[in-house]
């Protein structure tokens, strides 16, 4: 049956695209690429080809706008199908619409759809790659708006069980909603707000998801109103897209991607994202092939050495002490789209001990592991390029212990048996880690005094806390979950690092249901029988088992004191106290920035701890004291 196109009342869902310099695809052309591509998806699925009907009009002008369109039949199987003889037949449309330089292509077919927003930008030939897809930038210049009523975000902070992925709000007045500290790491992909497409009218929610150059609005209700619709759409792109007075950032709150790679440089830090743990619900890892791996997780270090001027740079991969291999990272534009990075790696050297390392090595070169954090301002995560505008909102809640009195070692997080945590050795004369200091102090750290209280070292897989403290002499009796983690530099020098925090504080907030005292007798006792069963202190005395601590949390009533303290030491008190003095003074460089990223992260475990009723602090080198 042939159609006409009055008879047209799709789905208004378009991507914009634009011509390049010295190009200007006629829509008729366009309409004969995405018959090409049609076919080669039904013969590479082996699909029957679809059948394309005859128009009574195959390109319509109005107003000003060039319509080419084409109506087509397909044959495929269910989805839900294996076998022969069952046939959906498909009815789909495709329109193209022209305007000056300006086009927008509409698909009832998805994957169609998909697979030609592919095509555009790395194709060398034919009327495809006459035409490229609206920058972030631009759709977000012309058709993101204030009253937004949808967001679908995506993260681009380290991947944890603590911080959603990605999520999806909705609401009447999202802007005004979003909480600037807690969705400062994420960036919206899609949005829906409000605007009136057409001055003077009426407002219209339009949705648009600015990387893939989109925007719809939805059903329309006759062929006049879609052309109508399209005309709006062509005058506010024309008129707002390159506007200079437009903001690029419509949603200041949220990360914003950077469409090239002008000015990201100083890269200093890498977080590594470890892939899922796998166990069952009693901590007992079911794969213990993949012990090696979060061992890796907890002890990975890099030390960078950046390109000048550039966002390239070479890292040492260190496994604690062992250093693993050298690699180079080089980042690029894409082939596919001008506002695409891709970041290639390669190998220098290392990475050939063992099958462990040559599959570490494969880990490491994945983009999709690594956050890369620079100077400038700019995180590299999962693929993209981000930029977040930290707010000034201060952590205030350091205790400071100086750590050179006694020679602790600040990198070392356990004593260790080669890569063994030795378990028997904590809190020993010759212990120098962390745990030691811990085992031999707390909670009189600052002055090295005499220990209190009961102490439990629960370090391991699903672990409540490296360490829990109760003190039941006090009243109310205190809890206390301490989670430690070795600084990633030794040097006395040394500066901030924000990712030698993130892992820790990640842990201490994914715990924090344990400061529920009858979980935490569950999950004390669950392992009471394994290698750290005697891993118990009471006033400074090592006990035999957990039996007597276990009688005291049981006798405790609900009304407890509690607190989450993460131990470490890679922030220096003097250091610190210098980058306060610059934030006071007005001062944005790179300490700084630094600075506010930590803060944000402390910020946010402070008001997951709150939520519970427990307070929180960091405890740090205090080498001025």
């Amino acid at each position: 049956m042939s159609v006409s196109f009055d008879q047209c009342a799709p789905y208004l869902s378009v991507t914009l695209c634009k011509a390049k310099a010295g190009k200007a695809p006629s829509p008729e052309n366009l309409i004969d690429a995405v018959r090409d591509v049609s076919k080669e998806i039904a013969d590479r699925k082996e699909f029957e080809r679809p059948r394309f009907i005859a128009a009574r009009k195959p390109v319509v002008t109005k107003g000003g706008t060039v319509y080419a369109w084409v109506h087509y039949v397909e044959k495929r199987p269910p989805s839900w199908f294996t076998g022969d003889g069952v046939t959906d037949v498909l009815n789909h449309l495709v329109v193209v619409a022209q305007r000056g330089s300006l086009y927008a292509l509409l698909f009832s077919d998805n994957g169609l759809r998909n697979a030609i927003a592919r095509k555009i930008g790395s194709i060398a030939k034919g009327a495809l790659s006459g035409v490229e897809r609206f920058s972030s930038t631009q759709i977000n210049k012309a058709f993101v708006e204030s009253q937004v009523r949808t967001l679908w975000l995506s993260g681009t902070h380290r991947r944890s069980v603590i911080k959603a992925d990605s999520k999806i709000l909705a609401g009447m007045e999202l802007e005004t909603s979003l909480d600037p500290l807690g969705d400062q790491s994420y960036y919206f992909s899609s949005v829906r707000s409000t605007m009136p497409l057409v001055e003077g009218d009426r407002s219209t929610i339009i949705g648009a998801s600015p990387s893939g150059g989109r925007l719809w609005i939805g059903p329309t209700k006759s062929s006049d109103d879609f052309t109508k619709l399209i005309d709006a759409i062509f005058v506010r792109a024309a008129k707002h897209m390159d506007n200079k007075d437009r903001s690029e950032r419509p949603l200041p709150i949220l990360a914003s991607p950077s469409i090239d790679l002008k000015g990201v440089e100083q890269p200093y830090d890498i977080a590594f994202i470890v892939p899922e743990r796998a166990g069952d619900a009693d901590g007992t890892d079911v794969d213990g092939e993949l012990r090696w791996l979060h061992q890796f997780g907890d002890a990975a270090r890099f030390e960078i050495t950046a390109a000048a001027g550039s966002p390239n740079f070479e890292v040492d991969v260190f496994w604690s002490e062992t250093k693993l291999g050298r690699l180079a990272y080089e980042f690029e534009p894409a082939s596919t789209h001008k506002s695409d990075v891709r970041l290639r790696s390669r190998k220098i050297n290392g990475f050939d001990g063992n099958e462990v390392e040559k599959a570490l090595l494969k880990i490491c070169e994945a983009p999709e592991n690594l956050t890369i954090y620079f100077d400038t301002g700019h995180t590299y995560s999962r693929g993209l390029f981000y930029e977040t505008q930290f707010r000034d909102a201060r952590f205030e809640d350091w205790d400071w212990v100086r750590m050179d009195r006694d020679n602790t070692i600040v990198e070392n997080e356990k004593p260790l048996d080669g890569r063994r945590f030795a378990v028997e050795s904590v809190g020993a004369a010759n212990d120098k880690s962390l745990f030691g200091l811990v085992a031999r102090h707390w909670p009189n750290m600052d002055v090295r005094g005499k220990p209190t209280g009961w102490l439990v070292c629960d370090d391991g897989a699903m672990e409540s806390a490296d360490f829990i403290h109760l003190d039941d002499a006090c009243n109310p009796p205190e809890l206390t979950l301490i989670h430690v983690k070795g600084s990633g530099s030794g040097d006395a020098k040394r500066n901030l690092s924000v990712s030698d925090y993130e892992v820790v504080v990640g842990q201490a907030v994914k715990n924090l249901r344990h400061v529920d005292r009858g979980l935490l007798v569950d999950k004390l006792s669950a392992n009471a029988r394994g290698v750290l069963k005697d891993a118990v202190w009471f006033n400074g005395e090592r006990q035999k088992d957990r039996k007597a601590l276990l009688r005291v949390l049981k006798r405790l009533g609900s009304n407890l004191k509690t607190k989450v303290v993460v131990f470490q030491p890679r922030v220096r008190r003097s250091v610190f106290n210098d980058i306060r003095k610059k934030m006071d003074n007005g001062k944005h460089n790179v300490a700084v920035r630094r600075m506010q990223q930590l803060d944000t992260l402390l910020l946010g475990a402070r008001a997951d701890c709150f939520s519970l009723g427990a307070s929180f602090a960091v405890m740090a080198d205090g080498d001025d004291l």
